[in-house]
């Protein structure tokens, strides 16, 4: 018998989020696009990921912002809900760069570069809706896959979303991911937009992402 408990994320689970959010962004990917931007290996990239969870400053990553699906104690799965609006234009200190920096004590010259492939990792990304709920770094471990996880999760991020004023949320798919496409549309979502790029394909092997969308 699995007991099952959604919860509010705390610091504890940093290194679990961090895995989250590296797998969510690998996606389909034979690599990481994380892996990528940072120039990394895998378990430098997860570090780093962890950090960026602590920073209130990115909204899309923030510790605070995940719930968390959990099966007999275990942290199983989550996801991240949170306002795209409230992201903003930070210092090079706050941002990705910055926590890299602090943690590897990057030269300026692979700041520059990492810095250039942040900048392309956008331009496959469709642009946010107005006034619209975020959901992202979505991801459970093999082992409890297909028992209704992210179902449970959605539904908490809906009922979240709802509380706080929004009528729509989005998410974002790379293309080619058919999985996750099928998981989102059978949550409600379905696709508004798409956006590609040939940097973009050039450097994550994937021509971009397309934006899903479902009323609250």
């Amino acid at each position: 018998m699995h007991e099952i408990k959604i919860r509010r994320a705390t610091i504890d689970d940093t290194a679990f989020l961090a895995w989250v959010i590296y797998t969510a962004a690998q996606s389909h990917l034979a690599e990481c696009p994380w892996c990528k931007i940072f120039n990394e290996n895998s378990s430098r990239t997860h570090y780093l990921l962890e950090r960026i969870s602590q920073n209130a400053e990115l909204p899309w990553s923030y510790v605070e912002n995940f719930w968390i699906a959990e099966v007999n104690g275990t942290p199983a799965a989550a996801m991240c809900g949170f306002n795209p609006a409230q992201a903003k234009p930070l210092m090079p200190e706050e941002s990705e760069l910055g926590i890299a920096k602090q943690a590897f004590n990057y030269s300026e010259e692979q700041l520059a570069a990492m810095s250039e492939r942040l900048a392309i990792a956008t331009y496959g990304m469709p642009d946010d809706l107005p006034d619209i709920w975020g959901i992202e770094s979505i991801a459970v471990l093999p082992e409890f896959r297909g028992k209704g996880l992210i179902d449970s999760l959605f539904k908490q991020l809906f009922q979240e979303g709802k509380q706080r004023g929004f009528k729509q949320a989005q998410v974002l798919c790379l293309i080619g991911n058919d999985a996750a496409q099928r998981v989102f549309e059978r949550n409600g979502f379905s696709v508004l937009k798409e956006k590609t790029n040939r940097e973009f394909e050039d450097l994550f092997v994937t021509p971009g992402a397309k934006l899903l969308v479902r009323n609250l």
